[in-house]
């Protein structure tokens, strides 16, 4: 039998995330065009003949959207579609951001290269170009990643492994996020607020920045607040 070379074992990894990454993009969609109702268990092993692959790429799938809390597993009964975040869930949310993206930006700005800026710039025009969308996750995708890379591409920046790995815990409850507002709250003002802390970076101006990135999560909580998809069980 032929080992497997250097360069066969970086294709077939990449390979494997690929399909992985496919499928977790499947699965997303289901979830957001409603193909899936919120308490209904997802069957691994159908899934995996709906989307034509084994279950490996399925389970790996499941496991990043557990990480955003948009599914859920249950000890000995798999995975089931977790039910929307409440008004609750959403404060405890920003309330994390605001702690830890001002100061992570800071020192982001401190770090701050001229690929850096062009970087976030790039990012932000592709924001821009994509926010109107549509009501489909396949016409908002564009939308959704240029908004999660510019905000982890600044986290990436602070060179702070554990900043990176702070901030990752909760990536993926600010992407699920992002993915519920998006038709309610995309829109010029994002764009702003971005080249805020993008003018901020370019003039590297450390403590503008943080106060841009703060304002921008300001921005965020006082758009979501008007959000009657966000309520507390209690209606509170």
């Amino acid at each position: 039998m032929n080992a497997t070379s250097p360069q066969e074992e970086v294709q077939l990894i990449g390979n494997r995330q690929m399909l992985v990454d496919f499928v977790f993009e499947a699965i997303l969609s289901l979830l957001l065009d409603d193909k899936i109702p919120t308490g209904s268990p997802l069957n691994i092993d159908g899934l995996a003949k709906r989307f034509k692959v084994s279950s490996t790429p399925v389970r790996e799938a499941l496991a990043r959207l557990e990480a955003t809390g948009m599914v859920r597993r249950e000890a000995l009964r798999g995975y089931k579609v977790a039910p929307a975040p409440t008004a609750s869930d959403v404060d405890a949310l920003l309330t994390t951001r605001q702690v830890l993206e001002p100061a992570i930006t800071h020192i982001a700005c401190d770090n701050v290269t001229p690929s850096l800026v062009a970087e976030l710039n790039r990012f932000n025009k592709e924001l821009d170009a994509s926010r109107r969308g549509g009501d489909r996750f396949a016409d908002y995708r564009a939308y959704w990643k240029a908004d999660e890379m510019f905000h982890r591409r600044i986290v990436e920046s602070t060179n702070n492994e554990f900043l990176l790995r702070a901030y990752s815990s909760v990536e993926g409850h600010i992407q699920r996020f992002r993915l519920m507002v998006h038709n309610d709250m995309s829109g010029e003002h994002t764009v702003r607020e971005h080249q805020a802390i993008i003018d901020a970076f370019q003039a590297n101006d450390a403590e503008g920045a943080r106060t841009a990135m703060n304002k921008h999560i300001d921005g965020i909580r006082s758009r979501s607040s008007n959000l009657t998809k966000f309520s507390d069980p209690d209606g509170a």
